[in-house]
């Protein structure tokens, strides 16, 4: 339904780009995933559970095109990577790999995220919808982050996040809502968290350029 039901019109290729999409094997991050690919970027599905992504890839790879005219099949690359954002072990273990395996990474789309889940806590001891929405994110960004750098102009890192971060609040004194736990108010707060980090890498990046710079 309009206008949650558009197609990006963007013509730019990506060939020789490598993008990362945490959370692709469904939703709004499978879509980007498909479009990224049409253009002719290496795309490397970054999911949970791997049976869901190898599916997506294998949907994607017979339908990359979509409503877009097919003229010519200069499709990109596509490849799967495990990554469970609610265990640290395994933030560390795929970044680990990607870092091994991918000599250069141009945009990381940090999608993968859960909502209205009932209270649980990971196994690093953190709220589930805070540390799959944003600390498993905000470790695996911090990761590949040099790796970013490295790659060339332009590189980038996406953070998806909410309109409804507008109604989020930091609980400083209970990150863990556990004196005041709702599904609602955990994932607002996740999803203020990630606007607010995306805000201080933004102005940390900023003033180490200026600092090179100078």
């Amino acid at each position: 339904m309009w206008p949650f039901n558009t197609l990006c019109g963007s013509t730019a290729r990506l060939e020789g780009k490598t993008v990362i999409i945490t959370g692709a094997n469904s939703g709004i991050g499978k879509e980007t995933a498909r479009d990224l690919y049409r253009r002719g970027a290496r795309v490397i599905l970054a999911c949970r559970n791997i049976e869901k992504a190898n599916a997506a890839a294998e949907d994607i790879k017979r339908n990359p095109f979509l409503k877009v005219d097919k003229q010519e099949d200069n499709t990109g690359d596509l490849a799967i990577y495990q990554l469970d954002l609610s265990s640290f072990e395994s933030v560390r273990e795929c970044a680990k790999s990607l870092l091994a395996k991918e000599p250069v990474i141009h945009i990381l789309i940090n999608n993968a995220g859960i909502a209205m889940y009932p209270f649980e806590k990971t196994v690093d001891g953190n709220e589930m919808q805070l540390q799959t929405n944003h600390l498993g994110h905000f470790l695996l960004t911090l990761l590949l982050l040099p790796r970013l750098q490295l790659s060339g102009f332009g590189c980038r890192i996406i953070n998806v996040s909410s309109c409804m971060h507008w109604l989020g609040n930091i609980n400083f004194d209970d990150i863990n809502l556990e004196r005041s736990y709702g599904p609602w108010k955990a994932y607002t707060q996740s999803k203020l968290a990630n606007v607010l980090f995306t805000k201080e890498l933004v102005r940390q990046l900023a003033s180490k350029s200026k600092k090179k710079i100078g």
